[in-house]
C-alpha cells in the first residue's frame, strides 16, 4: 500500500470503527507507533473512542481498559498536560517506560507488555477534552528526537480528528437507539417516497450504520461492484451525494 494514501484513508474512516486501525497504520510509518488509543476525558470517567495494535492483537484495547479502571486519575503525565492547556493548542509529552514514576503503573502497563514508552497528546475541542496515546515496543526502542518532533507537529490535527470522531460516534449511537435492527432502518428507507428497490434500501441502511462498502457487500452476499451500483442508484433517487446527506434525508422523512 502506498504510504501517501494512509492518512487520507484514515480520515475517510472518522466516525467508524476502522478509524483507529487506519490512523495507526499511518502513525506506524511516520513515527513507528506500535499501538494507539483514542480518548475522551470526562470529569469522573474516561471514554475509550478507539484502539489498535499494529500486530493485530488486542493489547492496546486491553491496556486502555486497565488504564481506565485503575490508572488514569493518577497518571501524572496526563494531569501535567491537562494543567498546561490553553486555547486551541494541544500539549504533548513523551516518556520512556523507565521514567514513569508510579511503579505499579510502570510495571503493569509498560514492562509486562513489552513497551518502551508512550507519547501522549491532550487537547480541548468545544466542551470536550481529548487525548491520544502512542506506544513503542521495547524491541524498537523509544521514540527518537525526530519522531517526537513529528508527533508534536501533528498533535493539533490529531486531536481535532479525535474530537470529530467522537462527535460522529455519538450521532451514530443516538441513531442506533432509534431502531432495533438494520432491517428496521431499511424499512424506514423503503417508506421514503423515492421508489428505492429492496436492495437499495438495504445498502442505504448499512451505510448509515457506518459499514464500509466491502462490509456491506459481504453482509448482503453480493460483489463490491454490485453494492456500489446500488449505492449510486439510491443516491440518485434520493438526490444525495454522501453519507451525511443520506442520514439527513432519512431524518427529514422521519420528522415528516
Amino acid at each position: 500500500m502506498d504510504d501517501d494514501f494512509l492518512l487520507p484513508q484514515a480520515l475517510d474512516e472518522i466516525g467508524r470503527k476502522a478509524f483507529a486501525p487506519k490512523l495507526l497504520a499511518h502513525l506506524n510509518v511516520v513515527v513507528g507507533a506500535a499501538h494507539c488509543v483514542l480518548f475522551r476525558f470526562e470529569e469522573d470517567d474516561l471514554q475509550v473512542l478507539g484502539s489498535a495494535s499494529a500486530d493485530g492483537t488486542q493489547m492496546a484495547g486491553n491496556n486502555s481498559a486497565r488504564y481506565r479502571k485503575d490508572f488514569w486519575k493518577r497518571d501524572a503525565i496526563y494531569q501535567g498536560l491537562k494543567s498546561k492547556l490553553s486555547g486551541y493548542r494541544s500539549e504533548v509529552a513523551s516518556v520512556a517506560a523507565e521514567n514513569v514514576d508510579d511503579p505499579e503503573f510502570r510495571h503493569e502497563l509498560f514492562h509486562t507488555q513489552g513497551l518502551a514508552g508512550r507519547a501522549m497528546l491532550v487537547g480541548e475541542r468545544g466542551s470536550g477534552l481529548y487525548g491520544v496515546s502512542l506506544f513503542r515496543e521495547q524491541s524498537a526502542g523509544f521514540f527518537s528526537e525526530s519522531e517526537n518532533q513529528a508527533i508534536q507537529s501533528i498533535a493539533d490535527t490529531l486531536i481535532s480528528c479525535v474530537a470529530r470522531h467522537h462527535e460522529l460516534l455519538a450521532r451514530d449511537t443516538s441513531l442506533s437507539a432509534l431502531f432495533s435492527s438494520v432491517d428496521e432502518l431499511a424499512s424506514r428507507f423503503a417508506a421514503i417516497p423515492s421508489a428505492l428497490s429492496r436492495r437499495e434500501c438495504e445498502v442505504c441502511a448499512r451505510i448509515v450504520y457506518g459499514m464500509s462498502m466491502k462490509e456491506i457487500a459481504r453482509d448482503l452476499g453480493v460483489s463490491a461492484e454490485t453494492c456500489t451500483t446500488y449505492r449510486k442508484r439510491a443516491y440518485l433517487h434520493l438526490k444525495v451525494g454522501d453519507r451525511s446527506e443520506l442520514l439527513r434525508r432519512l431524518l427529514e422523512n422521519l420528522a415528516a
